[in-house]
């Protein structure tokens, strides 16, 4: 299959030899289904990513803008980086996301993991998906909404912004989780005064506009309850198909650390960065018009054979740097920090309350998704 030929559902179902095949034939390939140049090798996207000049986040149109409205994803410094220096600090450990971490989120863990009733239950609808809703409520302090509702809101951006094909249907559901979220949003600001250090109060504190903060509080739960639930469902699931790794991370906190970011760059679960080039200019002797939209392929540079050995293998003792799991350079993810402490203290928990957790033989476990990606589901026997 080359470029011309892809299309999203195939990109949906199985990404991985797509992207194999672009490496290896095309990293810079115009895909006419999706009306952009996908870019498929770790130094283009690190490349792309050191030149702002060339390489815009303000695109033109834009998924991200259309289904959050402008956001510190959709600019580039110096206005991202005034952005990003407000929305950043909850989220760090000296912020609301370290005593949450530290304090609340291990109990959070446990008890949504007590009240399963076994013994057999999905994974991912009844421990990642409150677990990983409930956290970023918290930290936002958006908590009096609830988990279902989190998570519905968090349906209803992605959607959207995954709506590469612009399915008027997507785009309608997208419009209502974003008015309907902006309106809790709004209100929340209205009493930040007081609030007890929350992110939303730390936004108001700091001198961000009230659409400023709408915006990107829906940018953070459009990523940040996404990724720490398919990262907990996929580090599970690991875990589950290979003994030696699950009693290795289950023994010592600094494998499973590592564990962790090696799922996470095999499997990455969030897909693209998409930018668009401000001049007329070539790109590994591929020539990319002015306007063009153009997007770095996450997945694909987590698995670049020129810059990872044995890339498709998970090895907890891989001293190859950092993966793109969260991005490259300034925009990179600014809750990674909380989302690895919500998939680690996730995974610990579930093993305590199950020691004996296993998968259900009757539910083949089934990945999805390009933009998004992580299991549909992950039916176990506890």
């Amino acid at each position: 299959m080359n470029a011309a030929e892809i299309t999203l559902a195939d990109l949906d179902r199985n990404p991985d030899p797509i992207l194999a095949r672009l490496r290896a034939n095309e990293p810079v390939a115009w895909v006419p289904a999706l009306e952009m140049w996908l870019v498929t090798k770790w130094d283009d996207v690190a490349f792309m990513e050191e030149r702002p000049d060339l390489f815009s986040a303000a695109t033109e149109p834009s998924f991200l803008a259309r289904a959050l409205g402008q956001n510190m994803l959709t600019t580039d410094p110096p206005e991202h980086t005034r952005l990003q220096s407000i929305m950043k600090p909850p989220f760090r450990p000296g912020g609301r996301s370290g005593p949450f971490a530290a304090d609340e989120l291990p109990a959070m863990a446990a008890g949504i993991a007590a009240a399963i009733n076994g013994p057999g239950f999905d994974v991912m609808t009844d421990y990642a998906q409150p677990l990983s809703a409930g956290a970023l409520a918290t930290v936002l302090g958006l908590d009096a909404h609830g988990f279902d509702t989190m998570w519905a809101w968090c349906e209803g951006l992605c959607a959207d912004i995954a709506n590469f094909e612009n399915d008027p249907a997507l785009t309608a559901l997208g419009e209502t989780t974003k008015a309907e979220l902006g309106a809790a949003i709004s209100a929340r600001i209205v009493d930040a005064d007081e609030m007890d250090g929350s992110a939303i109060g730390a936004f108001v504190r700091d001198g961000a506009t009230p659409e400023e903060i709408v915006n990107n509080v829906r940018l953070m739960i459009s990523g940040g309850i996404n990724e720490p639930r398919d990262g907990i469902g996929l580090v599970t699931w690991v875990m589950l198909t290979d003994d030696a790794l699950r009693e290795r991370a289950l023994a010592d906190s600094a494998a499973l650390r590592r564990l962790i970011e090696e799922v996470f760059r095999v499997f990455s679960p969030v897909g693209t960065v998409t930018r668009q080039a401000t001049v007329d200019l070539e790109l590994r002797g591929v020539a990319i018009a002015r306007g063009d939209l153009v997007a770095g392929v996450l997945r694909s540079v987590n698995l670049d054979e020129d810059h990872w050995s044995d890339p498709s293998r998970i090895d907890l003792d891989r001293r190859e740097g950092a993966h793109a799991a969260f991005a490259l350079g300034a925009h990179r993810c600014l809750g990674e920090w909380l989302g690895r402490q919500e998939v680690r203290v996730g995974v610990e928990q579930l093993f305590a309350r199950f020691p004996s957790l296993r998968l259900d033989p009757a539910h083949e476990v089934e990945l999805h998704g390009f933009e998004f990606r992580g299991p549909k589901a992950l039916r176990v026997l506890a």
